[in-house]
Parts: structure tokens; sequence; C-alpha cells
């Protein structure tokens, strides 16, 4: 828990540094009018807590007033990323120009307003582009050949998601959009990688998104597996939320579906470091049925195939959600995102359907993962 708070101080922390130098470019260039120099400073203090206060009043403000302070924080936090990585790249050559040529102070304020302006607009309309990425999410289809039989079953179309946090971004009307969006598929299973609930499950009580959920269609069911949003939110209320939906809920267990599909969901690493082991998980199962895993966070990718796992499906990474993000994540990962055949076991690691934080994709896509299996 320690580690929880720690990270968030220092999210904070880098968070007030980078609105402090955004605030010093922006303010550069502000016209000597009081009323505009502090309607600048009023908006521009609203819009730094706006996503702080929501945060801290999640259980005392209406759900309206979170929805509006949590949209405008969070995309104003998307903002604060772009536009300082203009300044600081616009500064950058600034600097090499002024080691050349000598600039006059004229010069020099002009390029700061141009360098402000240009930043702002090009950042707006960036943010208007990954708003619409992100409200648009794509349909990846996915061929598997799996080498055993599946009782009477020869083809399966399975939808994998991930990722929804549910919660005040992400309302039941969002909620409604995600699932006729998956029942548009005609699923035959569905399967569900963790952080279903964002990180407050109040929000999902009172619009009684189990209701959504629960309009979910497969004939062969739903299953979920537990994922870090779900403790973060906690436990409790997530558990109470979660067994009002039909979902068939896997935590560190094996299933097996009409005898034919085997199931293992485990629980989620980071918020049960007493999980059971795959290798634990994996010793009843049957060797001749396929046997899919659902694992929120795709690490030590390698114990799958050890196991005899046919199909791994994760999320957790958002695949970095805003670009550098995803360069980044490339490198934490084995696989960050997308799909990957390890000798007979396939992997796929989804960038989700919802988002934490800023509603925006950049350089990343909302999805939903239909995989196409075939066996023998």
């Amino acid at each position: 828990m320690h580690s929880h708070y720690s990270f968030f101080l220092f999210a904070f922390l880098v968070f007030t540094l980078i609105n402090g130098y955004v605030f010093y470019r922006s303010r550069q260039v502000l016209p000597s009018s009081k009323i505009v120099q502090i309607s600048f400073y009023v908006v521009y203090f609203f819009l730094f807590s706006a996503f702080i206060v929501a945060m801290v009043g999640r259980n005392i403000f209406p759900l309206t007033i979170q929805k509006i302070l949590y949209f405008l924080g969070t995309v104003w936090m998307g903002m604060t990323l772009y536009l300082i990585l203009f300044f600081l790249l616009t500064d950058f050559v600034y600097v090499i120009v002024r080691i050349i040529h000598r600039l006059s102070p004229a010069i020099n304020r002009r390029f700061h307003k141009i360098q402000v302006v240009s930043g702002y607009i090009f950042v707006l309309c960036l943010i208007v582009y990954g708003y619409y990425q992100y409200r648009h999410p794509q349909i990846v289809e996915q061929k598997i050949s799996i080498a055993k039989k599946a009782g009477d079953y020869k083809n399966l179309k399975v939808v994998g998601a991930s990722d929804f946090h549910l919660g005040v971004a992400n309302d039941r009307k969002r909620l409604e959009q995600f699932v006729q969006l998956i029942n548009d598929q005609h699923p035959d299973l569905i399967l569900i990688a963790g952080d279903l609930i964002d990180n407050n499950v109040m929000p999902l009580e009172k619009e009684r998104m189990w209701e959504t959920v629960n309009q979910l269609q497969a004939p062969l069911g739903t299953y979920f597996c537990m994922g870090n949003h779900e403790y973060m939110s906690g436990e409790e209320s997530a558990m109470n939320f979660l067994h009002k939906t039909n979902m068939h809920l896997l935590i560190d267990t094996l299933v097996v579906v009409n005898n034919s599909i085997q199931i293992i969901g485990r629980d989620d690493k980071q918020r049960n470091r007493y999980r059971k082991s795959l290798e634990e998980l994996a010793k009843n199962v049957d060797p001749s049925l396929p046997v899919f895993l659902l694992d929120h966070e795709p690490f030590h990718l390698n114990e799958a195939e050890e196991n005899g796992i046919d199909l791994q499906f994760s999320g957790h990474t958002h695949h970095g959600q805003l670009f550098p993000g995803n360069l980044l994540a490339d490198k934490v990962y084995e696989l960050s995102y997308g799909y990957l055949q390890k000798g007979n076991t396939h992997y796929y690691v989804s960038s989700g359907l919802g988002l934490w934080g800023p509603p925006l994709r950049i350089g990343t896509q909302s999805e939903v993962v239909v995989f196409n299996i075939e066996f023998e």
C-alpha cells in the first residue's frame, strides 16, 4: 500500500512540475491587461486542480460534478503532456539558433509568442484527434489454429476485451456502446481480462451498470479475471458489484466449459502476491482439451508455454495509451500489444476498450479482439 501512495505522490509532483513549466511559458505572452491575466490564472489553476479535486471528492460530490471535473482534469493532463513536449522541443531549437546567431530582444519576444500560440493550436488539434480515436474502437480479428479436439466444436468465435475502466469517465451510456459492440460480433464465448472497474465502485452502483454488463450475449458465457483496478477500487465493494453480474468470475480458478474448453483465470499479480502459480493451476487440466488463460498483466509469458496453455489473453498495458507511452510499454513488456506465438502457445495482449485518465488515444487504439479459432 505504501508503494501505491508513493507512486501517486511521485505522479503528482511530476504533474505539478510540468504544469509549472507550461504556466511559465504561457504567461510570458499574456497581454498587460490585469483582467486577462487574472482570468488566465483562475482558469489555469482550475484545470490543474480539477482531476485532483474529482479524485479527492469522489465519495462526496454528485456524479454530474465528478464527471465534469474528471473530464476537464484528465483532458488537461493530456494537453500538458504534449504542451511540455512541444515547448521543450522548440526551446531546444531556439537555444541552438541563439548559439549560432545573436537574436534581438524583439525577435526573442516574437519567437515565444509564436511558440506558445502555435503550441496550443497544435495540441488542441491533437487532443481532438485523440478523443475521436478513443471514441471509435477498432475490431481486430485474429485467426488461430489449435491442434486439439474441442468436443463437437470445430470452430469458435471468441471475443476478448479488457480494461473497460467503468466509472466517472466511462459511464453507463459508454458501457452500453461497449456491450453493443461486443454483441454485434455474435461471439460463442466472451473473455474479459480485468479492470472492468476504474477506481471507485460508487458510479457503477448508482447507474446500475451490472444490468448493462448482464446484457452481454454468448452461448458459452462470459468469463472474467481480476485486474489491479478491481483491488484499487476496494476489494469488498468490487466483489459485491461483480457478483451482481452474470459473468463467471475466475480467481485462481479452472473451469471446464461443455466438456470442451478449459479456462483458467488468474488473480492479479500486483494485488495478490500470494496468488497460485500457473503450474499449480494447470496441474489439473486435461491436456487433450484446449486451455485458455486469462491473466490481466502480461508478465512471464514463458510460463504459459511451459504449462501447456493454448491461448493467453491479457490486457493492462493500454499499449501505453498516449505516444510516446507506447514506446515505453514496448521496452517494459516482452509483448505490450498484439499477437505472438511461442511454440504451441498463442498470446494476445489487448490495448483495451476503455482508458485510465485522459480520454485520448494517440499512437494507440481502443479495441475489441475477435479470435476465430479452429480446432482439429
